[in-house]
């Protein structure tokens, strides 16, 4: 009740607020074409893309990567992103999403054959440097589309609405990885590898689907782009960037910390669950339905909350569930219990879904409205920079798992978010207000 009277609600206002049915039926009817497209294709990216999620840092170790290499090459990958992330992001805004998603889900592809034909660690190598740039080619881009088709007034429902339906094929992610697994072997790397020839066949798919039936931005935004084109430079259109906003670096910080918090955890809660709570390919798999379940039931209606109360209020609400699936990931007794996990939600594991993970809806649709839609891209190449902080945050985390810190590496995250971070975004204008005025 405490915590309701903080968001300045009482039951019956959450309640009424809460009511959607007509308001997602009036809000399906309306939507733009491109966002049906993307809708459907990511749609199935998100599934084929979550079936070796929680088996890819046990494939690498399995042919034979420590912790501390395990750490090292998924920091690379966030480097080598930062580093192109200036030129990306002017590039989106110059000639539009589609050839960056594209390009994205090309890489997607030879990620998996990487993997599908792998026989030592080091083979790995450029498969897992080039993870990080095409998850960020792909999940952030296809939100810009949404924010850029969407009304200010219905976006968080809007972002909720995508994820809802995104969570119906991936929910049967998890427990159709599990079967290949245990079909094929169990938990090793005969058992593992089928599953990315699965993933290959399937982003061939979607690469197909949107290069033949998504179309271009519309009019104004194409406007603004040729007017970069023909009058801009790379330079110019950085220090436009920063001309009227006030908050840039307040998201820097925010974006930096978020990297360094998920660096460092991300790459050893599947070595947790197996290698110290012994779970096996099936629990994993009901973790991650679980996860992607809850998000589906909690998605829609949050992200409507999001559109009445707050980008921040519904994000200070959901988030410490999340803090609740990290203490449990850590003290459950048996592997049972750690289902639970996957409801909950894990600080530093967003994709798992759970409670926890939904709060990322409000908290990204605040993050593009900051910026006006023909600075987005830019504004996407600007804090993918922070990326850089993957390295040294992944070697750090392997360091500390070799030297027994294995639960301060799972806590950094929430640490960092709750002494941090939310501190810090509490003093940022929620943008909803914004869009209001």
């Amino acid at each position: 009740m405490d915590l309701y009277r903080l968001l300045g609600l009482n039951g019956w206002e959450l309640l009424m607020r809460l009511s959607i049915y007509g308001t997602i039926s009036k809000f399906f009817k309306g939507i733009d074409r491109r966002f049906r497209i993307m809708l459907a294709a990511i749609g199935l990216y998100s599934w084929t893309s979550n079936l070796p999620m929680q088996y890819n840092q046990l494939y690498v170790t399995a042919l034979g990567a420590n912790t501390v290499e395990l750490g090292s090459l998924n920091g690379i990958g966030g480097t080598i992103n930062s580093i192109i992330s200036l030129p990306v992001g002017w590039f989106i805004d110059k000639y539009g999403v589609k050839k960056v998603i594209i390009i994205g889900l090309v890489i997607s592809a030879a990620i998996a054959t990487i993997y599908s034909l792998a026989f030592n660690w080091w083979m790995i190598i450029p498969a897992m440097v080039l993870a990080p740039i095409s998850m960020n080619f792909i999940m952030p881009l296809t939100d810009m589309i949404f924010v850029e088709t969407t009304k200010p007034q219905e976006r968080a429902l809007a972002m909720g609405f995508s994820r809802t339906v995104w969570a119906i094929p991936t929910a049967f992610a998890p427990m159709t990885a599990a079967v290949i697994v245990a079909v094929f072997g169990g938990i090793n790397v005969q058992g593992i590898r089928p599953i990315y020839f699965v993933q290959l066949v399937s982003t061939g798919l979607i690469i197909l689907f949107i290069m033949l039936l998504l179309g271009p931005s519309h009019a104004r935004l194409a406007a603004d782009r040729s007017n970069l084109t023909s009058r801009r430079s790379l330079t110019k259109d950085l220090k436009e960037l920063f001309k009227g906003e006030k908050w840039l670096k307040h998201w820097a910080i925010l974006m930096s910390l978020q990297q360094i918090g998920w660096s460092i955890a991300s790459p050893f809660i599947p070595l947790w669950m197996v290698n110290v709570k012994g779970a096996d390919p099936y629990i994993l798999g009901i973790i991650g339905t679980a996860g992607q379940l809850t998000s589906a039931l909690l998605q829609i209606p949050m992200g409507r909350l999001a559109d009445k109360i707050g980008r921040k209020k519904t994000f200070l609400l959901l988030t410490p569930f999340s803090y609740l699936g990290t203490i449990l990931l850590i003290l459950a007794p048996s592997p049972d219990l750690l289902i639970g996990v996957g409801i909950l939600g894990v600080s530093g594991a967003m994709m798992m879904g759970g409670i926890g993970g939904v709060s990322f809806i409000p908290y990204i649709t605040m993050y593009w409205e900051t910026v006006p839609a023909e600075k987005m891209g830019r504004w996407f190449g600007f804090t993918g920079i922070f990326a850089v902080m993957a390295l040294p945050a992944s070697i750090l985390g392997g360091l500390m798992w070799q030297s027994g810190l294995t639960e301060l590496v799972l806590l950094m995250p929430v640490l960092l978010e709750a002494l941090i971070t939310i501190p810090i975004l509490t003093r940022i204008p929620d943008t909803l207000v914004k869009n209001k005025q």
